[in-house]
């Protein structure tokens, strides 16, 4: 994928159910001033290789005894360990750190990282502490994923 086709893809999800004009010029205009795309292309997982790196990653977490650790390694780590172990270990670099606000019944939890990676042609979220991939703003337990800005 061209880094301008991934720009726009990830631009849209930025700006996803917003209705305001202004509101979604303004968090545009911050997601490309505060967001980093690095390359020119981005290779894209099939869905196998990305359950496979998956499951690396698990064993990868087990080997390390990762854990969560608040203020010490917490969210940013595991998104950053995740981004880092895809591009070290499987040369892949389809895979971004996602930077946003995690809310709960629309109740906002606080800002939070994870991982968004592209898969097939479409951008997918990854939880790197659960392991759960999902395609919408939603994770499978119900928390809201609001993305502001990205490094690719």
């Amino acid at each position: 994928m061209m880094m301008h086709e991934l720009m726009w893809k990830t631009a849209k999800k930025v700006i996803k159910n917003l209705k305001n004009p202004l509101l979604i010029i303004l968090r545009l205009l911050l997601f490309f001033l505060r967001s980093i795309f690095f390359d020119q292309y981005y290779k894209e997982f099939t869905m196998q290789e990305f359950k496979e790196a998956i499951e690396k990653f698990k064993q990868y977490a087990e080997e390390k005894q990762l854990h969560y650790e608040n203020e010490f390694y917490d969210c940013d780590d595991f998104a950053l360990e995740f981004k880092t172990f895809c591009s070290r270990e499987l040369k892949h670099n389809g895979v971004g750190v996602a930077i946003g606000i995690l809310s709960q019944n629309k109740r906002i939890l606080g800002g939070h990282a994870w991982n968004i990676v592209a898969i097939q042609g479409e951008l997918w979220y990854f939880e790197p502490q659960t392991y759960d991939l999902f395609k919408g703003d939603v994770s499978p337990d119900g928390f809201k994923y609001t993305l502001l800005n990205v490094i690719w």
